[in-house]
């Protein structure tokens, strides 16, 4: 009995083991083909080009995190096994999508024209250009649960082969349109950089019912479909107030910067995103992993904090000491970009304090300090982003996030300091994560690294 108990112990840990390697080198497939497009566009195209193109790009990801309606969490619990049920809410949640990705990437084209999307009416048509932009939101965003299908059906190497096919398809396409005349290149460059994504989504979320032998079906509504609406509904709140600053910012810099000075924004942004996520990929899988095995979550979370707050100050220091990297790469039109890029790494110590924190009282459940530590990051960052950066540019922004993830991480501190005292935590909470939350863990590692 205990043997086979043990067995299925084991298999369960393959499948996270596997399934969590996988995620973490398909965000590392997206980071570094992201990386390496938009560092061959710096040395095609000047600043201002590449600037405009960034701010579309942007402006993608901003709204399909809109869009997202917290349906890859709820799909990942409530359409996770085969069958019809499971058919009828992923269609359903197909279709809400593509709905809310179409209303909700109009609305950002009218409310954004003058800093953002002016050149897709003046690049195409106002017709056009605004559904090309809805059209490549919808994508991304069907992209997703089309990842959160194939992950419940444990196909991980769909999950892989759509990332890398992605990555590469981005390459050609920035060649292809390498002599588009100079006013229309800004509107081409972002379609290399958006539409594979966009393309993968579109044909993901025709073709994937079939991974698991089902079809696209809208009929019977099945007993567990308000269930899953309720929680998706909760959960988009959640993930809105936990993902705001890292959409927001952004945001925030291309309504108020010219084109240029986002686009050495975007290159430091972009390194910063991918130091940001190593503390969570840590985090997450130690915490996760340690405790299948009875691992005590405090025992966890201090080899995690050692081994994050380590590479977090390497990182600092290699920042700091190697910031005249990027003008050598880059050139020297992206000088701000070294000089902002120090402040916007070493955020990344305190942030290391946060997520690691973060993941400890999730596991436990103590959902008011979840609630504490993710609104206090949110409100640190987007406040003074507001006030700083009309006046201060990408300077402001890089002094907004350093602030406020230092304030973030001292009401973690707090945060969990007085969870500790207040309460003994509950073994039976100290649970392990299933392919479900693995899978939740692969949607934010996607998410960020995009």
């Amino acid at each position: 009995m205990t043997s086979r108990l043990r067995a299925a112990r084991s298999d369960k840990h393959k499948h996270l083991i596997t399934g969590s390697a996988v995620l973490v080198a398909g965000a590392a497939i997206q980071a570094l083909s992201g990386a390496v497009f938009w560092l061959i566009a710096a040395h095609l195209d000047p600043e201002s080009v590449v600037g405009a193109a960034g701010k579309l790009f942007t402006s993608v990801l901003f709204v399909t995190y809109l869009a997202g309606l917290g349906l890859p969490v709820a799909l990942a619990r409530y359409a996770a096994d085969p069958g019809p049920e499971s058919d009828v809410i992923f269609s359903r949640g197909v279709v809400a999508t593509t709905a809310a990705s179409l209303v909700l990437g109009g609305g950002y084209v009218a409310l954004f024209h003058g800093s953002a999307t002016g050149i897709l009416t003046s690049g195409l048509n106002p017709v056009l250009g605004p559904l090309l932009f809805a059209l490549m939101v919808a994508g991304a965003a069907l992209s997703m649960i089309v990842d959160v299908r194939c992950m419940t059906a444990r196909r991980w190497n769909l999950v892989l082969a759509r990332i890398s096919i992605v990555g590469l398809c981005r390459f050609p396409l920035l060649l292809l349109f390498r002599h588009v005349d100079v006013a229309s290149r800004s509107l081409w460059l972002f379609t290399a950089a958006a539409a594979p994504v966009a393309i993968s989504g579109l044909l993901g979320a025709l073709l994937v019912p079939r991974v698991g032998g089902g079809r696209h079906r809208l009929n019977p509504i099945p007993p567990t479909f308000r269930q899953a609406a309720r929680y998706s509904g909760v959960n988009y709140v959640s993930t809105l107030a936990y993902q705001a600053p890292y959409f927001l910012l952004p945001v925030i810099v291309l309504a108020n910067v010219t084109d240029g000075a986002y686009a050495s924004f975007n290159v430091a942004w972009g390194i910063v995103a991918v130091a940001f996520y190593v503390p969570t990929a840590i985090g997450q899988a130690l915490l996760a992993e340690g405790g299948r095995d009875g691992a005590k979550v405090g025992h966890q979370l201090r080899l995690a904090m050692t081994l994050a707050l380590g590479l977090m100050v390497t990182a600092a220091i290699g920042a700091i000491v190697g910031k005249d990297v990027v003008t050598m790469v880059y050139g020297e039109g992206y000088r701000e970009a070294a000089r902002i890029l120090p402040a916007m790494v070493a955020a990344g110590i305190p942030w290391a304090v946060t997520s690691l924190y973060l993941a400890e009282v999730r596991i436990l459940h103590r959902h008011l300090a979840t609630v504490a530590i993710t609104g206090a990051l949110t409100v640190a960052i987007v406040v003074p982003a507001l006030i700083l950066v009309p006046d201060h540019g990408v300077h402001g922004a890089s002094e907004s996030w350093f602030i406020g993830n230092l304030v973030a991480a001292a009401v973690a501190i707090v945060a969990i300091n007085l969870t500790r005292r207040s309460s003994d935590p509950d073994p039976s909470l100290q649970d392990t994560l299933t392919l479900v939350d693995a899978t939740e863990i692969g949607i934010t590692m996607a998410e960020h690294s995009a």
